[in-house]
């Protein structure tokens, strides 16, 4: 199913909204700020919005930066030509 572009809640309360999925995490963008909460902490995903239970939010903060470090790396113009552009 689907897990991008939902609204994320946590204890009954939306966290953020979910953006892409890294190293089997699911990336939120929550305020400000991204975290990468663990595809193993997902409970339920409808239409809308994707349940989580409790995860380490230290880790989670570590998975976000690290996330926003990978995908600001530039392409090289092999990659391009690999995605045909």
């Amino acid at each position: 199913m689907e897990m991008i572009c939902k609204f994320v809640v946590k204890d009954g309360k939306v966290i953020g909204e979910s953006i892409d999925v890294f190293e089997n995490n699911l990336i939120v963008k929550s305020g400000s700020n991204f975290i990468g909460i663990p595809l193993e902490s997902v409970v339920e995903v409808d239409k809308e919005r994707i349940t989580v239970k409790d995860f380490d939010e230290t880790l989670a903060k570590e998975v976000g930066k690290r996330w926003i470090v990978e995908k600001s790396k530039p392409v090289s113009l092999e990659e391009l030509e690999k995605m045909g552009l």
